[in-house]
């Protein structure tokens, strides 16, 4: 509660994204499965989900030194809500996926890391510990209803509901961090 109390958005985000994390990395061969594609092309689409974090991460973090940290989460997530929903409506190819790969695990890596220096903002150093560990915990609970709503939202939707859980859960950070701007 109090973790909530100073910092909603860090806290709502953090869950949300531990659903967001649950879908890319741990239904990802799932949905690969489901669509028909070689364990090669399944490989390479999961591997431009980190290198899509490792290449963005520094300019990224570089940003948040300089921005408010609340408006690049919120584009960021807004723009992985466009880029994973793109994943249901442009037609899977290698490129495309890598693409979609690339860019969705590029935001998510950040914001999750935005979402931790955010928090820090507001404590004092000794606080930092306990609160990261709240985070994680927060990110946690996200992460268990992840896989059984991604398959739900593919059991209802068909292979695209993959991108499609992933749109909502990012486009519900980007809508709470433009909520929580006006607070």
């Amino acid at each position: 509660p109090k973790l909530f109390r100073t910092s909603p958005l860090g806290c709502v985000g953090m869950f949300l994204m531990g659903g967001v994390f649950a879908a890319q990395f741990g239904m990802a061969s799932v949905w690969g499965s489901e669509v028909g594609l070689s364990v090669r092309n399944l490989s390479i689409f999961v591997g431009s989900i980190y290198v899509g974090g490792l290449v963005l991460q520094y300019p990224i973090g570089w940003a948040s030194d300089r921005f408010d940290r609340r408006h690049l989460i919120m584009g960021l997530a807004a723009f992985g809500a466009l880029v994973t929903f793109s994943g249901m409506i442009l037609p899977w190819s290698l490129t495309v996926l890598v693409a979609i790969g690339f860019f969705s695990g590029g935001v998510s890596n950040p914001i999750y890391s935005l979402l931790v220096a955010y928090v820090n903002d507001y404590l004092d150093r000794s606080e930092m510990a306990g609160a990261s560990a709240g985070l994680l915990f927060i990110n946690g609970l996200g992460a268990i209803g992840g896989p059984l709503l991604t398959g739900w939202f593919m059991g209802q939707f068909g292979a695209a509901g993959y991108f499609l859980f992933m749109a909502l859960l990012f486009g519900a950070i980007a809508a709470y961090a433009l909520w929580r701007m006006t607070r």
